[in-house]
C-alpha cells in the first residue's frame, strides 16, 4: 500500500503536466476561412439583395494534451448563421437560420494538422419568406467531417471529406470531398489573406473565395474585413437544392 501511493503521485504529476484546460489564444486547428460551415462571429452584406448574413457562435479548444511530437485538443462547436432581410436602420426580419452544435478533436505537429468534427445541424424558415415559392419543412441531421492540412510560413493547404450519416430530407447530398488553400502575409499586426474552398463529388457542389485584411495575426484574435464570392448550392438548409451565386462584403471577429 505504501509503495503504491508514491507511484500514484508520480503518475498523477506526469498526467497533470500533459493534460490541462486550454487557456491560450487561437485554435489548434484554425477554422477554415472560405468555408461557410465553420464557427464564425460577424456580419456580411450581400451585394445582390438587401440582406445580411449574420454569424453567431464560437469554436473553443477545451482540453489539451501535449507531447514532444504533437499537440492535441478536444473542443466544442456551437454556432449559427442567419439570413436577415433589411427593412431600414436596424430593422431586420429573419428569413432563414441554420444552427450547428457538437464537438471536435484537433491534432497539430510542426507543419501538419487535422480536425475531426461531429455536429448536429438543423435549418428553419423564420419570420419572412415567400410561402408561394417555399414552405418550411423538417431539415435536420448529423454529420462528420475530417480535414487534413499542411501549413508553411505563408500558406495552409487542406483536403478532407464530409459525410451526413443522418439527414431529413433524404435527397440532401450525403457525401463530398473538400479541397482548399489559404494564403496570408503578416506585416506587423496586419495580415493580408486570400482563401479558396471547393466542395465536390461527381461534380463541383460549391466554390467559395474570400480575400481581405485582418487586424491581427493569422491564427489569433482579430478583426477580418473581407470580400467573398460564392457559386454553388444555397448555404441555407431550407434552400439546399437551389443553385445560388452571390458576393458580399463582410466583417468577422475572429477568436
Amino acid at each position: 500500500m505504501y509503495k503504491i501511493f508514491p507511484s500514484f503521485l508520480v503518475f498523477a504529476s506526469i498526467l497533470n503536466a500533459q493534460i490541462k484546460l486550454v487557456d491560450s489564444n487561437g485554435l489548434t486547428f484554425k477554422c477554415l476561412t472560405a468555408s461557410f460551415y465553420e464557427a464564425k462571429m460577424g456580419i456580411m452584406k450581400y451585394f445582390d439583395r438587401n440582406s445580411l448574413k449574420v454569424d453567431i457562435g464560437n469554436s473553443l479548444d477545451l482540453i489539451e494534451v501535449k507531447s514532444k511530437d504533437y499537440f492535441l485538443t478536444v473542443g466544442a462547436d456551437f454556432f449559427a448563421y442567419v439570413l436577415a432581410n433589411n427593412h431600414g436602420f436596424l430593422v431586420l426580419r429573419v428569413e432563414a437560420i441554420d444552427g450547428f452544435f457538437g464537438g471536435n478533436i484537433s491534432v497539430r505537429s510542426a507543419k501538419f494538422s487535422s480536425r475531426f468534427r461531429i455536429l448536429h445541424r438543423s435549418a428553419h424558415l423564420v419570420d419572412e419568406y415567400d410561402e408561394l415559392e417555399r414552405k418550411p419543412f423538417p431539415f435536420t441531421g448529423e454529420f462528420a467531417d475530417l480535414v487534413f492540412a499542411y501549413s508553411d510560413k505563408f500558406y495552409r493547404l487542406y483536403g478532407g471529406l464530409f459525410y451526413m450519416f443522418r439527414i431529413k430530407p433524404s435527397d440532401v447530398e450525403r457525401f463530398y470531398f473538400q479541397l482548399g488553400g489559404e494564403f496570408f502575409k503578416e506585416l506587423n499586426s496586419i495580415t493580408f489573406i486570400f482563401a479558396c474552398d471547393v466542395k465536390f463529388n461527381e461534380a463541383i457542389l460549391s466554390l467559395s473565395a474570400t480575400g481581405g485584411v485582418k487586424f491581427g495575426k493569422w491564427n489569433s484574435r482579430g478583426i477580418f474585413i473581407y470580400l467573398v464570392f460564392y457559386d454553388g448550392f444555397d448555404i441555407y438548409g431550407q434552400y439546399f437544392n437551389l443553385k445560388k451565386r452571390f458576393s458580399g462584403l463582410g466583417c468577422s471577429f475572429e477568436f
